[in-house]
């Protein structure tokens, strides 16, 4: 597992970073081209489908077809089309760097700072909290910010919400973030003990599936029995897309608005040659009541709306809470 790196907070999409770039030769050509089909077959998460790409892309490679692209960022372009394809992973893309840009490490300090000023201009993720008609409580939560720093605020925005009838949590745009701010907000609607929610498997053979489960260990009331309707757009990714499909797949939700980004699996990068890399998926959340997850697809909404979300949500969950009131 050396020279990688794995990333599920943020989904990378390779495009052309500069026309600026010297041209190829054939001969490096082949050595990125050749390399991709190996790396595939080795470290995919799902081994029948990573031999089945290798084997596709290894066809167009016979074909010739990229022997006359010269121009880097075309060859990384023409490539990464053409594996999305074959693949249907939005993860698996060659990425060009320009040999004219200096490569320095990676300033995590620097990253820190600006991460904690966000967190504190967008309240840690929760940017909307309040009571609509009815007594429904309505969440905006814009990131899954750091657990350490965003906790407090997390703990407060659900006990605002405590006492409601029915809760909409609107994650349109939210494109992630750390899996235990969300694992808190999640661990609301589930009870009776840890229940298996997720289990990660790897493409590494030395590391193990991580089995995943819920848990009760929240500040304030469990709201399993509660209505809850979770809105989510194209741009809901990642962290908040296992938030919602883990959800709806339990029957604790149900969702409303447009299907999300479908950007389930996990990524890490692997070296062509100086300035290509290679990012393919290894690791891949599995739903245990699915037996699959949302990589591609998106999490699909129950009802699909483009516009007057909120609105639309409130309806509806209005109308769930006086059925259940009916019924007592």
């Amino acid at each position: 597992m050396k020279n990688k790196r794995i990333l599920w907070l943020v989904l990378f999409v390779a495009l052309p970073l500069s026309s600026y770039s010297q041209e190829l030769t054939k001969r490096e050509i082949l050595e990125i081209i050749e390399k991709i089909p190996d790396l595939i077959s080795e470290n995919y998460v799902l081994p029948e489908k990573g031999d089945s790409i290798a084997i596709r892309f290894t066809q167009k490679v016979k074909s010739k077809k990229y022997r006359s692209l010269v121009n880097p960022d075309s060859l990384a372009k023409t490539l990464t089309k053409d594996l999305r394809e074959i693949s249907n992973d939005k993860h698996l893309y060659v990425k060009h760097y320009r040999s004219d840009i200096k490569k320095e490490a990676f300033d995590w300090k620097a990253w820190e700072k600006e991460e904690r000023i966000l967190e504190k201009k967008q309240n840690f993720g929760f940017t909307e909290i309040k009571i609509l008609q009815g007594n429904i409580g309505y969440l905006r939560i814009v990131e899954f910010m750091h657990p350490k720093r965003g906790m407090p605020t997390a703990v407060a925005a659900m006990k605002l919400v405590e006492h409601t009838d029915g809760l909409i949590i609107d994650i349109r745009d939210n494109g992630g973030g750390y899996g235990g701010l969300m694992n808190y907000v999640l661990n609301h609607f589930f009870e009776g003990g840890p229940t298996h929610i997720s289990t990660t498997l790897y493409s590494d053979k030395d590391q193990l599936p991580n089995k995943e489960y819920s848990s009760d260990l929240v500040y304030g009331e469990l709201r399993a029995n509660t209505p809850l309707f979770i809105i989510t757009n194209g741009k809901t990714g990642s962290a908040a897309e296992f938030f919602a499909y883990t959800l709806q797949s339990f029957r604790k939700a149900k969702i409303i608005g447009q299907p999300s980004a479908g950007a389930a699996h996990m990524n890490s990068f692997y070296p062509l040659n100086d300035n290509f890399r290679l990012s393919v998926s290894t690791a891949a959340p599995i739903n245990p009541k699915t037996n699959t997850n949302w990589e591609n697809t998106g999490v699909i909404p129950d009802y699909f709306f483009e516009e007057n979300e909120i609105e639309k949500a409130l309806e509806l969950i209005l109308k769930e809470v006086e059925e259940m009131e009916s019924k007592e």
